[in-house]
């Protein structure tokens, strides 16, 4: 009997170790400071473990998982070492916390290692694209602007391209997720166009069958059928005549929980503004806007802003703070948005001014000055 309670005693270990993830390294530069093991889940991110780091840097975290998954260690200064852990792997870390993403050097889990990869390659093109917005800011003459211009939009092609070879390569990985989702900066995704639905359904189709219980996979099938569900019914009605064709509707629920839609302000001029709380230059232009909608709200103008913040309470306090006056509306899908994709919004903040017809955009990304030029110019 002792025998036998021995045995399945070593076969339980066994199989938990099986399932048991091994996370161990060193942090050079990171006496006293603080690491944390979270789990990423599909809307917020959970600190399964934390451990003060000693002055050898040294770690170890273990945790039991029956698939893959996804997870990150970090900093309490917010830097992330992103994970794609399997059963059974062990994975060894080492990085020097003072410039933590060019140090890091991982083994153990290849998704890690690949996605790592592209992480280093999307690190690399976003400082390019630093350095050339600074210096097209900085120009004066056409010709060099233009030539600025045509740099930014080659590094961006060859990320997407590189980017695009990754999802082809890794489609049956949680690392593929990471590569859907990229952004330049908050709102500036690498995969916008709608021709780009084709990776998202590669992807979903792939993991489906692969970790079809994984809450992550469960969210972006659901996340590329309403695309496609959008697309095609956009696609439909257009061709059966009963909309003009050209600018999408916009229907979102404003602070009182009703459902205003942006074909309802037919026959007035309309900015159609993009915005989050959270971002400086999106609030430093309300402002300027209010001065602008309060002359010429009785003049044909109306403004419907539609707000790309992660807590629909976080942005009901902004617009209340700074009590704005026009239509203000919720896309609680952001960033998995059917709208900024329609409009093809890339950063925040962003506009369009609308003719009267709801139809016809007659500007785009216009600053207060120019909305006031362009105002003028309408309403004699």
């Amino acid at each position: 009997m002792r025998n036998i309670l021995l045995l399945f005693g070593i076969l339980v270990l066994a199989a938990c170790n099986k399932e048991r993830v091994r996370i161990t390294g060193h942090l050079a530069n990171a006496d006293k400071k603080v690491l944390h093991l979270d789990e990423v889940d599909v809307y917020e991110n959970r600190t399964e473990d934390s451990v003060v780091l000693k002055k050898d840097g040294s770690f170890r975290f273990t945790f039991d998982t029956k698939g893959p998954c996804f997870y990150q260690l970090r900093l309490a200064d917010n830097q992330v070492i992103v994970l794609f852990p399997k059963p059974g792997e062990h994975i060894n870390i080492n990085a020097d916390a003072g410039n933590l993403l060019t140090s890091l050097r991982i083994k153990g889990s290849n998704d890690t290692e690949q996605v790592t990869t592209l992480i280093h390659a999307l690190h690399d093109a976003k400082s390019r694209l630093d350095s050339i917005g600074t210096l097209y800011e900085k120009a004066t003459e056409d010709s060099v602007k233009d030539r600025l211009s045509e740099e930014y939009q080659d590094i961006m092609d060859s990320h997407r391209k590189f980017s695009i070879a990754f999802i082809l390569t890794h489609y049956n990985s949680l690392a593929s997720l990471y590569a859907l989702y990229q952004q330049y900066q908050p709102g500036t995704y690498v995969f916008y166009k709608a021709t780009d639905m084709q990776f998202f359904k590669i992807v979903s189709d792939s993991l489906s069958k692969y970790i079809p219980d994984s809450k992550h996979v469960v969210a972006l099938k659901a996340h590329t059928n309403k695309m496609l569900g959008d697309y095609q019914a956009q696609l439909l009605i257009q061709k059966a005549g009963n909309l003009e064709a050209g600018l999408p509707d916009v229907s979102l629920p404003n602070l009182q929980g009703d459902t205003v839609s942006l074909r309802s302000l037919k026959g007035r001029y309309v900015l159609l503004s993009f915005w989050a709380s959270a971002d400086q230059s999106s609030v430093d232009q309300n402002l300027a806007f209010k001065k602008i909608y309060n002359r010429y709200k009785d003049q044909g103008l109306e403004i419907f802003q539609v707000s790309f913040d992660r807590s629909a309470e976080t942005w009901k306090r902004a617009v209340r703070f700074d009590e704005l006056p026009w239509i203000s509306v919720h896309d609680s899908e952001f960033p998995n948005s059917m709208v900024a994709a329609s409009y093809n919004i890339t950063q925040i903040p962003s506009n369009y001014l609308i003719d009267k017809d709801n139809v016809t955009i007659l500007a785009k990304n216009l600053t207060p000055a120019q909305l006031q030029l362009k105002l003028d110019e309408l309403i004699k």
